[in-house]
C-alpha cells in the first residue's frame, strides 16, 4: 500500500496561521474548563472578517468572541508570532 505524506507550509503572516491560532485557543481555553470536551472548530479569515464553525460539547462554553479578539491583540501587540 502506498503512502502519501503531506504538508502546509505557509510564509510568516499568512492568514492561515492566524486562523490555526485562534483555533488552538479555542481548543486550549475549552479544554481548562472540560477536560471531556470534544472540539471541531474551522477558523476563516480573510480582509476584515473572521468566520468561526463547527461543533463543541461541553460542560461548560468559553466566550469565542472574548478569544478570537485576545488572539487578535495578542498578535497585533506582538506578543504571539503568527
Amino acid at each position: 500500500m502506498r503512502k502519501f505524506k503531506t504538508a502546509e507550509s505557509v510564509m510568516q503572516g499568512h492568514p492561515d496561521k492566524l486562523s490555526d491560532l485562534i483555533a488552538d485557543r479555542i481548543l486550549d481555553e475549552t479544554l481548562k474548563l472540560d477536560l471531556d470536551a470534544h472540539v471541531a472548530c474551522e477558523v476563516m479569515a480573510t480582509k476584515g472578517n473572521i468566520i468561526v464553525a463547527g461543533e463543541i460539547t461541553a460542560k461548560a462554553m468559553v466566550d469565542i468572541s472574548d478569544v478570537v479578539k485576545d488572539t487578535l491583540v495578542r498578535v497585533v501587540f506582538c506578543k504571539v508570532k503568527v
